[in-house]
């Protein structure tokens, strides 16, 4: 199979042919606005490195390295690598990925009829994170009817998942 075309413009991530904008939205990719069909960083960084897609900067007409892309879409989200680390993560194990301020994930095969299982934080080992943040993220989880998960990426990109829920002692 070809690799479909996104366009990089104006710091965003577009693919510009309708169909291949609908097979990407189908497996879980993306989403309208304008109704064009936009990817966020760390899809765009799976499809890339999958072969899926190749990205054409719009002003040099270049297609860009895996690399270059990392280094622009991070000036934007500092965060971007380690997510991508748990993005790549879920997705070899066959979840979707909802993505919004937070990772939103569905269940294996629910994607399309079911609403999404969890809400995952993403915690990189070494940066410290506040418990009432943590909290109050867990209060939201609850209010949206999902189970929050937390990601612990290390030094070295390995992940552990660890499930989070409030107990009265």
């Amino acid at each position: 199979m070809e690799a479909f075309t996104a366009v990089y413009t104006n710091r965003e991530i577009i693919v510009p042919t309708q169909a291949e904008a609908d097979s990407l939205i189908q497996d879980g990719y993306g989403y309208r606005k304008n109704k064009m069909h936009h990817l966020r960083g760390v899809e765009t960084l799976y499809n890339v490195e999958r072969g899926k897609i190749h990205v054409v900067d719009e002003e040099t007409n270049t297609v860009l390295s895996f690399q270059e892309l990392l280094h622009r879409l991070s000036l934007d989200d500092p965060e971007l690598w380690i997510k991508f680390i748990v993005y790549k993560d879920l997705r070899q194990r066959g979840f979707i990925i909802e993505i919004q301020n937070q990772f939103k994930v569905y269940e294996r095969g629910d994607y399309g009829k079911n609403p999404p299982s969890y809400r995952l934080k993403i915690i990189s080992e070494g940066k410290p994170e506040q418990l009432k943040n943590l909290l109050t993220e867990l209060e939201k989880t609850a209010e949206q009817e999902l189970e929050m998960k937390i990601a612990v990426v290390d030094r070295r990109g390995e992940i552990v998942y660890y499930g989070v829920e409030e107990k009265n002692l």
